[in-house]
């Protein structure tokens, strides 16, 4: 990770990300949300300064919508075309892998 975020503050906003996962999600959704923050924060600690404080931000701003979203008894948002388009082709692959991962195991074809 860039010297602007220590490793310290990378950790405390991992363990954020899990804290959240399991006081809100139900088992099968906190195993993939883990298992997928896990592969992130392990494949950004050598991006770049400007790569690294997008990831904090998105971060952040998934613990707090995940929150939000637990409160209100509801989970998941449309995808907006703005951020879509600016997604590279590992990324679309990245989140076409999720949706399908999703839908296997809300289906029960565990």
């Amino acid at each position: 990770m860039a010297s602007a975020f220590n490793k310290s503050s990378m950790l405390s906003l991992y363990r954020s990300v899990l804290r959240i996962h399991r006081r809100v999600l139900p088992q099968e959704m906190k195993e993939l949300g883990d298992k997928y923050a896990r592969s992130e924060f392990k494949a950004h600690k050598s991006a770049k300064i400007g790569q690294v404080k997008q990831f904090v931000q998105q971060w952040k701003e998934y613990v707090y919508t995940l929150d939000i979203q637990a409160q209100k008894g509801a989970f998941g948002r449309d995808l907006d075309g703005s951020k879509l388009d600016k997604m590279s082709d590992e990324q679309k692959d990245q989140l076409k892998q999720l949706e399908e991962e999703s839908r296997r195991i809300g289906s029960g074809n565990v």
